[in-house]
């Protein structure tokens, strides 16, 4: 009778669900399932899209934020340059031992990757590239408009 007891009790609390702390059992938005390309703390070592402002959570509680475009002086699509310019970008970067914020360039000749904690960041792409109206003028990109691709990376082992 004594060992019926604990096992009744583990069946009891088995049956009851549990699991979540919000009470539906996911951790997804309310409750609600998450899409089937859904990844908790995708992993490092990819490249990754973010809009201007967005955040995304990467494994090893690395977080990147695409702050801003703070230069845009790349030579718009089709025109004739004789260089070709550069886009600026701010990055900022969360780990458990803190904060960095790193500037990021499209220019080769000009910083594209940093390095932050035991992690590095690079530049990839920068989208949209600028480009002419019908008067030759450049066009003005919106800040929601931009996306830039970063790959990161673990670039050591913490001691």
């Amino acid at each position: 009778m004594r060992a019926l007891v604990p096992l009744l009790l583990v069946i009891a609390l088995s049956a009851c669900g549990g699991g979540g702390s919000d009470g539906g059992g996911s951790a997804y938005a309310g409750g609600a399932s998450p899409p089937a390309d859904y990844i908790d703390d995708p992993p490092l070592w990819n490249d990754y899209v973010l809009g201007m402002g967005e955040t995304i959570n990467l494994a090893e509680s690395v977080a990147v934020n695409f702050v801003s475009v703070d230069e845009d002086t790349r030579c718009p699509t089709g025109a004739p340059c004789m260089v070709a310019g550069n886009a600026r970008i701010t990055v900022k970067a969360l780990t458990p031992r803190g904060s960095f914020m790193m500037t990021l360039n499209t220019n080769p000749d000009l910083p594209t990757s940093a390095l932050f904690d035991y992690y590095g960041v690079t530049l990839r792409k920068l989208e949209p590239n600028p480009s002419l109206d019908a008067q030759g003028q450049i066009v003005p990109i919106p800040a929601s408009e931009y996306t830039a691709t970063l790959f990161v990376v673990k670039e050591a082992q913490p001691p």
